[in-house]
């Protein structure tokens, strides 16, 4: 019955608009031996066996209670399907399931095993506790977690609050802090295969551990604490030893997060000068090309000067990287030109060039690092894990939020590309939830001119119409080899004031199309001029842009958007 009412307390959360979910990628965690100890506090009594009850952290502001069935709701956990922690065994979908009552992972004995990253209470301060229990081979670590919303580890610090270590009898904390990963923790001979409350309340003055409501850890060096939000993570990791393997099992009961204690931090007011610089284009560079004077080599080297000066942060690469077939053989030429902006690269593909599946499928093992080259893009460093070409990610950069979305899918899994609608719906809503301004980077445009071999993607109306009702601001594209900028349009074609400006830049490196039609909303556009757009997104939802032109006509374009 108490479950029952807190599960309606979420309800009513929820409703009223408290949560705020974002989408992060998977984790991974280490726990060497600590660079110090940090002394054991003395020991409460508690009357409840929850800190949250006991010291009156007050209705909880998100969580996730588990009364449900089948996968972890999408809408609040990112589950991980990448390589294993440190690189052992693997993290799969197929290992982690939702009964009724409680959060299941199972980890197998060649190491498949599970992890989650929660999309909900980013922040800087406040109190989680979860109710959990664990249990199996040794080489199996259960591991409760604060992970840093910058994904910049470990300069940024890392809270391992509750966390074996090969011994299902001992329960250990570690706050790992500064770029060299220092740690204080703390142990507590506990046995874990029975369910125990694990909490952390984590405030300006420092860091305290509970568990079962008796505090254990703390910290209260202002050098040990993060210096941003975090968000929960729950893993059941692998690390192989030279003992027989066995399988094991980690189950979670619930999750609830708090306020920090007193007001909430309000947080930082943005910087006039904090904004995200980044080039994008796409049909980039010919079969075989190599040149470096040529229009693809030009267009890479302004961008790679920029990359390494620190004028632009990133590389968004807008799908059909080379031509004709997206091998691993055939983007050795791309890699001569643009390898050197890999590293910095967020990229989608396009539906044929790209990928085809069964003819060629190699872009996506290129931008992670497996062929031609090791260097991995800045897609696969900041999910943590290899993306697919047909399937969709998002970012934060600033105070952005940026979604990509494979429109290659909508030729080649038209079934999965209907089943994204929703998903990417969901992702876009917890990321406005959480006050980013949006924006959406896809290889075929909705909103273009007409040409002799591309007319607009008419198949992806389901997407524009989700872009639309979430207030997208910015929309990215390539494909129809030549520049366009409309208005700020809306789902039926109409210019808004509050509508989603189209970005359709395809000038990378290929021969360049005319256009042949002229739609009222395309507000400039040419077909003469190869180069790049460059942006500068806004803390504040405003935006300019500039076209670089690099060879042809040497036309541009630049303007910018006031805050939305």
């Amino acid at each position: 019955m108490r479950k029952q009412l807190f599960a309606l307390g979420v309800v009513a959360l929820l409703l009223a608009g408290c949560w705020a979910p974002s989408p992060q990628p998977p984790e991974t965690t280490a726990a060497p031996a600590p660079t110090s100890a940090s002394a054991m506090p003395t020991p409460a009594t508690s009357t409840t066996g929850s800190a949250a009850t006991d010291l009156n952290w007050g209705t909880p502001i998100a969580g996730d209670e588990f009364n449900y069935t089948g996968a972890p709701d999408a809408a609040k956990w990112s589950v991980y399907n990448s390589a294993g922690h440190a690189g052992n065994g693997i993290r799969s979908p197929q290992q982690v399931t939702v009964d009724g009552s409680k959060m299941v992972m199972t980890g197998t004995p060649d190491g498949t095993t599970a992890g989650m990253s929660a999309k909900f209470a980013r922040q800087k301060y406040g109190r989680w506790e979860v109710r959990a229990a664990g249990s199996g081979d040794n080489e199996y670590h259960m591991v409760s977690i604060l992970w840093p919303d910058s994904r910049n580890w470990p300069c940024d610090g890392e809270v391992n609050y509750a966390e074996t270590m090969g011994d299902w009898n001992l329960i250990k904390f570690f706050l790992h802090y500064s770029c060299d990963d220092r740690q204080v923790s703390a142990s507590k001979a506990l046995d874990v295969s029975q369910f125990h409350n694990y909490a952390v309340d984590w405030s300006p003055e420092g860091m305290v551990g509970y568990v079962d409501g008796v505090k254990w850890f703390e910290s209260t060096d202002a050098a040990h604490q993060p210096p941003g939000s975090m968000h929960q993570t729950l893993q059941l990791d692998w690390v192989p030893d030279d003992t027989a393997d066995g399988a094991a099992e980690m189950r979670v009961d619930w999750v609830r997060v708090y306020a920090a204690a007193g007001p909430t931090p309000a947080p930082p007011p943005p910087q006039s000068g904090e904004s995200f610089e980044f080039a994008a284009t796409g049909d980039m560079n010919p079969s075989g090309n190599t040149s470096a004077t040529s229009h693809s080599g030009k267009n890479a080297a302004s961008i790679i000067a920029s990359l390494n000066d620190g004028s632009l942060d990133n590389f968004l690469a807008l799908g059909d990287f080379q031509y004709e077939k997206g091998t691993c053989s055939a983007l050795g030429a791309y890699d001569q030109l643009w390898g050197p902006a890999k590293a910095k690269t967020y990229w989608t593909a396009g539906p044929t060039h790209d990928v085809a599946p069964g003819v060629n499928d190699d872009v996506d093992r290129y931008m992670d690092g497996q062929c031609v080259s090791t260097v991995k893009s800045a897609t696969s460093s900041d999910l943590g894990r290899f993306q697919d070409a047909l399937d969709w990610y998002s970012f934060d950069k600033g105070n952005w939020h940026i979604l990509v979305a494979p429109s290659a899918a909508w030729r080649h899994d038209a079934k999965r590309a209907e089943a994204m609608t929703s998903e990417m719906d969901a992702d876009l809503k917890a990321a406005k939830a959480d006050g980013k301004h949006l924006a959406v980077m896809s290889h075929d445009p909705y909103f273009t001119s007409d040409t002799s071999r591309h007319t607009r993607l008419s198949k992806a109306k389901p997407w524009i119409d989700v872009f639309w009702a979430n207030r997208v601001r910015v929309l990215l594209s390539g494909s129809q080899h030549n520049y366009e900028r409309t208005c700020p349009v809306n789902s039926a074609d109409l210019c808004v004031e509050d509508g989603m400006q189209h970005f359709q830049v395809s000038t990378g490196g290929m021969g360049l199309r005319a256009f042949t039609s002229d739609p009222s909303y395309v507000q400039r556009k040419f077909s003469d001029t190869w180069g790049h757009l460059r942006m500068s997104l806004k803390a504040d939802g405003s935006y300019t842009w500039e076209f670089r032109p690099v060879s042809g006509a040497m036309q541009t374009d630049s303007g910018s958007r006031g805050p939305g």
